[in-house]
């Protein structure tokens, strides 16, 4: 399910991309420029709160009394749709008239005219979150071990995301951006590190590809 309504937010969001587009006035780019930076910022918070939870889910934390598939349900889904508010960043960068920013230098990064590294950064992300959703998708047909190591590109995924904000967005330096960024970074951060100082004999959650594939409908639990 995640998948479809993934598809589907980023055919909407394409089609009102390319609608602002082509009613906006010649000489100004406001509402492309708005949609690609919205989209920007939501597919950075989706990417986020995917990161949390599934460091989350890791950890056994829970909200409340609810289940813990809950939790790794809205894992899938921030993650999915990430990607799919990414599609309308990008539809909305190739859209704008005043980025001249191409489908190469979108794949690339380093072709771009426009800060070339920070636009790397974000072809980075956007390419090893397409491939932790991709194994996400393709989870039970894989072995565990291989589904877990290409999960772990979420983090690197993240950090690009990160980077790429702070150092591409025109809004970087306004204090809700600094604010933003800096708050959703530490607590990756402090999350990140209680999962690295968490003992080895401490009981974990039960991750398998079936699982997280939603082919599952409640994690086994040790007695």
């Amino acid at each position: 399910m995640s998948w479809r309504l993934s598809a589907l937010v980023a055919l909407g969001l394409v089609s009102g991309v390319v609608l602002a587009h082509l009613t906006q006035e010649s000489d100004s780019a406001s509402r492309s420029w708005d949609a690609l930076r919205a989209a920007g910022f939501t597919a950075y918070l989706l990417l986020w709160f995917s990161t949390v939870s599934g460091i989350a889910v890791r950890l056994r934390i829970r909200l409340a009394s609810a289940p813990i598939t809950w939790l790794l349900e809205a894992h899938r889904m921030s993650g999915a749709l990430a990607l799919a508010f990414v599609a309308g960043h990008v539809a909305g960068i190739l859209a704008d008239p005043w980025t001249d920013i191409s489908v190469m230098d979108v794949a690339v990064g380093t072709t771009s005219p426009y800060r070339p590294a920070a636009v790397l950064l974000g072809s980075i992300a956007m390419w090893l979150t397409a491939a932790v959703l991709l194994s996400t998708a393709l989870a039970g047909r894989m072995k565990n071990a291989t589904w877990r190591s290409l999960h772990y590109l979420a983090f690197p995924a993240y950090l690009a995301s990160l980077l790429h904000g702070v150092t591409a967005g025109t809004d970087s330096a306004a204090a809700p951006a600094v604010a933003l960024y800096a708050a959703t970074a530490a607590v990756v951060a402090a999350l990140f590190a209680v999962r690295l100082l968490q003992p080895r004999t401490a009981p974990r959650s039960s991750f398998s590809p079936a699982l997280v594939e939603g082919q599952a409908q409640s994690p086994p639990t040790k007695p």
